[in-house]
């Protein structure tokens, strides 16, 4: 099993993501050594220099990490993360270039937005050489797509990912942005296979102990809806 199996099937046992935009490589490996052995996956945004160099010192420190790399928009981002270690990248849109490279790759890759998920899926297939209604059962960990903004300060868009299901079964989605401790149980209980992703989880990122209170907090509400 591939790096990329092995993390969304991690995914989808803890249904938790941290998101960290490291401002040093120690932020990196902290939140690691804290949230992973909780259960919590770690995504490191390609907001800041910090986040390549980041992953590879969390894989230095520990080579059987499974790290996803975020806000992954580019070919070059793309490459940088992949060279680093990243299990999986994830984007904030549908960017067909990523798509494509990563799928050549047969590396996990988490389009976003409230649209394009059929083109995603479909360039998945195409690439991979299979049919489009195969996608999902050989190479499961490519069949999902991220809601994102999945809150805003007036609307929630829970009800775009179940109506995604219907053309695309069994279509996991990640949920992010605007996520709440206080939202993220209802979401939960709309979606009990849902995947869920926060940077509120590493906000204390210089206090471990609180870092792993909020981690569990989120756990504990997410899994009261688990299926």
């Amino acid at each position: 099993m591939d790096k990329s199996e092995r993390i969304f099937e991690r995914l989808k046992e803890n249904r938790l993501i941290a998101l960290i935009a490291p401002k040093d490589i120690d932020q990196c490996q902290r939140a690691y050594e804290v949230l992973t052995p909780l259960g919590v996956v770690m995504e490191v945004a390609f907001r800041t220099p910090s986040a390549a160099e980041g992953i590879r010192a969390i894989l230095k420190s520990h080579p059987d990490a499974l790290v996803l790399a975020g806000t992954v928009m580019t070919e070059a981002q793309t490459l940088q993360a992949m060279e680093a270690g990243a299990a999986g990248v994830v984007s904030a849109d549908y960017m067909p270039k990523v798509v494509e490279l990563c799928a050549r790759r047969d590396v996990m890759c988490v389009p976003g937005g409230h649209g394009d998920v059929g083109k995603q899926l479909v360039q998945k297939a195409e690439v991979y050489g299979c049919a489009f209604e195969e996608l999902r059962t050989k190479y499961p960990y490519q069949w999902v797509h991220k809601l994102f903004p999945a809150v805003t300060h007036d609307s929630v868009y829970a009800g775009l990912a179940q109506a995604w299901k219907g053309p695309f079964p069994g279509l996991q989605v990640v949920y992010t942005g605007g996520l709440t401790l206080e939202n993220v149980g209802d979401l939960a209980r709309r979606d009990p296979d849902g995947i869920f992703c926060a940077s509120a989880l590493t906000v204390p990122i210089d206090d471990r102990d609180q870092m792993a209170v909020i981690a569990r907090d989120w756990l504990g509400t997410i899994n009261k809806h688990k299926k």
